[in-house]
């Protein structure tokens, strides 16, 4: 249950930061864009590795098919 409530406790920060965010200053804007950018930029890689490694069906590593050399 600490946990729990811990991470209530962090949420409700993060709501309080949140809800001041339009009377804060040129320092706060900026931190919090640049946050939100690093943010969506690390679901938008998530997203594209999923896409890539579930989705595209081809095999990973195909090895090469080497013909034995005939007798001369």
């Amino acid at each position: 249950m600490e946990v729990k409530e811990e991470l209530l406790n962090i949420f409700h920060q993060i709501w309080t930061k949140l809800q001041g965010l339009p009377h804060a200053g040129p320092l706060e804007l900026g931190a919090f864009s640049i946050l939100l950018l690093f943010v969506g930029t690390v679901l938008f890689m998530i997203l594209l590795t999923c896409i890539h490694c579930c989705c595209c069906g081809k095999p990973k590593y195909q090895g090469s098919r080497v013909q034995p050399l005939s007798s001369i």
